[in-house]
């Protein structure tokens, strides 16, 4: 019986921390990202599920926040939840709008009580789709992922 708990504890960590796999459709890649949110445990590593632009798009981000006088390395920013901290509700999938290489799903939830409405923009790659942006329209400041890395909002 501990035998069987501990080897599912174990099964349980590979599905969510290895999230490596290729997807064929878009519906399948997001149902893959929020299912460990759901689970409770965040991904450990987002970067499977990023399109090679956007994996890029962060490295610059990166490095040239280490290239500052005084850099401290932060904490990763967490598009798919858009928060620090999360407990989501009422997690609705939309069905993917796809065009050609293509593709956008629109996610809703409820982290504690804000309600949240994300565009997913998909594109499908050598390896299978993968997240090229993320757009929060909900909140009081709507942003866009890749914007928010390549440009500082707050300097303007």
């Amino acid at each position: 019986m501990r035998f069987n708990r501990a080897l599912s504890a174990v099964a349980s960590l590979v599905i969510f921390v290895v999230p490596a796999a290729a997807y064929d459709n878009p519906k399948a890649l997001v149902e893959a990202i929020y299912a460990s949110y759901e689970a409770g445990q965040p991904p450990a590593d987002l970067t499977p599920f990023y399109s090679e632009r956007l994996k890029q798009i962060f490295v610059d981000y990166y490095a040239e926040r280490a290239a500052e006088p005084g850099a401290q390395p932060e904490k990763p920013f967490d598009p798919f939840v858009g928060d620090d901290h999360y407990l989501l509700f009422d997690l609705r999938i939309g069905e993917p709008m796809v065009l050609g290489e293509r593709a956008a799903v629109d996610v809703t939830f409820n982290n504690f009580d804000h309600p949240s409405l994300l565009s997913l923009a998909l594109v499908r790659e050598e390896d299978g789709w993968k997240v090229d942006d993320v757009t929060s329209h909900g909140g009081a400041e709507p942003w866009l992922l890749s914007w928010l890395l390549m440009y500082d909002p707050l300097s303007v």
